[in-house]
């Protein structure tokens, strides 16, 4: 008999019981989670001029900030083809609170409009999301007209904070950051996240998908953020 054997038969049946338990409720738990719904405003603007005046607004929001920082929920959204891979960035998700999100149908655009580069190189702006420095990296390649590094120095992801104060490290998505953080499921359907993104305009389905992944990064920001506040310095990962 193997050691590994004698371990194995060491444990006593009602143990193994309880463990084959637990794990099934935390399965049907996950399973019968909430899914993550949002109610605020959706803006959703497809023309370059709408655009700058959404931006303009943004602009001004970050102007008069009385913090030091104003942090935004950040994403983007691209239409991928197997053939060829990823299309160029065709929307822009911000969220500057839980109750707007602001949706930037930018496929069309030659160009982002000054006011969008101005307000994500602010220097009070601070961008979160997961995996949200690639993000930028992409509309740097996509859209020329800006410092890339610059923005990804303003930064904030998601995924790095959450090592930083949760008691588990991994690789995060957004669908397992919600499922870990806020105790939720959040819309991954590949019929919504495949989409054509660039053509305008968008359907309502694929409108409320991204304006929750706008919410969703700003929400788990506050989400981790509470938790780093109950953390002793000493316990905050590095």
């Amino acid at each position: 008999m193997t050691e590994r054997m004698r371990l194995r038969s060491s444990v006593p049946p009602e143990e193994r019981e309880l463990e084959i338990k637990r794990k099934k409720q935390e399965i049907e738990e996950k399973l019968n989670r909430p899914m993550i719904e949002y109610s605020g405003k959706i803006n959703y603007t497809t023309t370059f001029l709408d655009c700058a005046f959404t931006c303009d607004d943004l602009l001004s929001i970050a102007d008069n900030c009385s913090d030091d920082h104003m942090v935004v929920g950040f994403d983007m959204e691209w239409s991928f083809n197997f053939q060829t891979g990823p299309d160029r960035t065709a929307l822009i998700q911000i969220s500057p609170t839980l109750d707007v999100c602001h949706l930037l149908h930018i496929s069309e655009l030659r160009s982002l409009p000054k006011g969008l580069v101005k307000f994500l190189e602010h220097p009070k702006v601070r961008l979160t999301g997961v995996n949200i420095k690639n993000d930028v990296r992409k509309l740097s390649r996509d859209f020329i007209g800006f410092d890339a590094e610059k923005l990804v120095n303003n930064c904030i992801d998601s995924g790095v904070m959450a090592n930083t104060v949760l008691p588990v490290t991994q690789r995060w998505s957004m669908e397992k950051l919600v499922d870990y953080v806020l105790k939720m499921k959040i819309n991954k359907d590949k019929k919504v996240r495949m989409s054509r993104w660039h053509k305008v305009p968008l359907r309502t389905d694929q409108q409320v998908y991204a304006a929750i992944d706008g919410y969703a990064s700003l929400l788990l920001y506050h989400e981790l953020k509470k938790i780093e506040s109950n953390l002793s310095p000493e316990t905050i990962k590095q």
